[in-house]
């Protein structure tokens, strides 16, 4: 079995007591991405969105910045790499 993807950065509830389905990601305190379990969509129930949010220092965006994912682990793995390469697009050093 593939070892699982462990986060670099700091994920909470968006909206703590609501069942851990909504979480957002933070570097310190800045937010950048969050992922959502999908509920009411019929071909992505049961699936993880993840999206980039607004990072003010942000000029130049990378597409796709959404998109879905089986798993909590693989949908943070795919918000932190492209928050990664936001750093790297504006050649910002990492805030960790």
């Amino acid at each position: 079995m593939p070892k699982q993807y462990q986060p670099k950065y700091k994920w909470r509830e968006t909206w703590p007591g609501e069942g851990h389905q909504d979480f957002s990601g933070f570097d310190g305190e800045q937010s950048f991405g969050r992922i959502q379990l999908d509920q009411t969509s019929h071909s992505k129930i049961g699936m993880w969105k993840w999206n980039i949010t607004h990072i003010p220092w942000v000029r130049k965006q990378i597409v796709p910045h959404s998109g879905w994912e089986e798993t909590t682990r693989e949908a943070c793995r795919r918000v932190e790499e492209h928050y990664e390469k936001l750093f790297e697009l504006h050649g910002r050093a990492k805030g960790r």
